[in-house]
């Protein structure tokens, strides 16, 4: 029992140390240039593409972007990159 609960706490610990470490990398990725289509309306404000994380493969991809309906009283907050001593993390876009 006691090497059960033993090998149980070892997973644990380890699954902790390697999800803080998601989401970081050591170089930004190249960005990546897309064509902006016809805005629906004219009223529609551009969202510029994110950037997320695969767990499966420790990287970043890059998400298109989008015209969205404005909303009252709201502005929308443009991604960034974050750079740490761990590395860089993308800081997502958000109202």
């Amino acid at each position: 029992m006691k090497k059960i609960y033993l090998l149980l706490s070892m997973i644990s610990i380890l699954s902790l140390f390697t999800s803080c470490s998601a989401g970081y990398v050591t170089d930004e990725p190249t960005y990546v240039e897309t064509t902006r289509p016809m805005s629906p309306n004219s009223s529609y404000i551009w969202i510029e593409g994110d950037w997320r994380w695969n767990n499966q493969t420790r990287n970043y991809y890059h998400e298109n972007g989008r015209w969205e309906a404005p909303s009252r009283g709201r502005n929308y907050k443009q991604g960034h990159w974050n750079q740490s001593p761990r590395g860089h993390k993308w800081v997502r876009g958000h109202r």
